[in-house]
C-alpha cells in the first residue's frame, strides 16, 4: 500500500467511489427524505473538496493507493478553535486493514501531535465512533454543524 499527498487524478470518478464507501454507514432504514438528500449531497461535492483540498495550503489531503484508490482524508487547519479532519474515506474493499488507521495517524502528524484536533461522526455510524475512540478522539457531548444527520463532536487532546 503506497501512502501519499493526494494528486488531482486521484479523484476522477470520486463521486462513485464516495457513494459505494459511505453506503450502508451513512444509511438508515428511518433517514428522512431532508437526511437521504444530505447523503447525495456529500456525495456530490466530494471531487470539489479533495480539488480545493489540494490546492490549500491550510489542508493536506493524503491518500492511500495500491493499484487503486483505498481511502483518502482530508485534515484542515483553518478552524480558529481546533484544526479537524475533516473527511475520512475508505473503500469497503480497505475496512479493517489498516488503511483508515493509517490515513488517521498520517493526518494527526500532519496537523501536529500538540494540537487539539475535531472531527464530525454520524450520530448511529457506531464502528466510526469507536474506530476514532481508539485513536484517542472522545465524544464531547455535543453536535457540530448544522446537518441534518447530526454529527457527534469529537475531539482529540493535544498532546504534550
Amino acid at each position: 500500500m503506497e501512502y501519499r499527498n493526494g494528486k488531482k487524478e486521484d479523484f476522477i470518478n470520486i463521486e462513485k467511489f464516495v457513494k459505494d464507501a459511505i453506503f450502508p454507514s451513512f444509511y438508515r432504514d428511518d433517514l428522512s427524505e431532508e437526511q437521504l438528500k444530505e447523503n447525495e449531497w456529500v456525495i456530490s461535492v466530494s471531487e470539489k473538496s479533495c480539488l480545493s483540498a489540494i490546492e490549500r495550503k491550510d489542508c493536506g489531503i493524503l491518500v492511500a493507493h495500491e493499484n487503486e484508490l483505498a481511502g483518502f482524508i482530508i485534515a484542515d487547519k483553518s478552524p480558529k478553535d481546533h484544526p479537524e479532519i475533516d473527511w475520512l474515506i475508505v473503500s469497503h474493499k480497505y475496512q479493517g486493514k489498516g488503511v483508515a488507521k493509517k490515513l488517521t495517524q498520517m493526518a494527526i502528524e500532519w496537523i501536529g501531535e500538540k494540537e487539539a484536533i475535531k472531527l464530525g461522526v454520524i450520530h448511529f455510524n457506531k464502528r466510526a465512533i469507536k474506530f476514532y475512540e481508539k485513536l484517542g478522539f472522545k465524544d464531547s457531548g455535543k453536535i457540530v454543524g448544522k446537518h441534518k444527520i447530526p454529527r457527534i463532536l469529537m475531539i482529540r487532546e493535544a498532546s504534550s
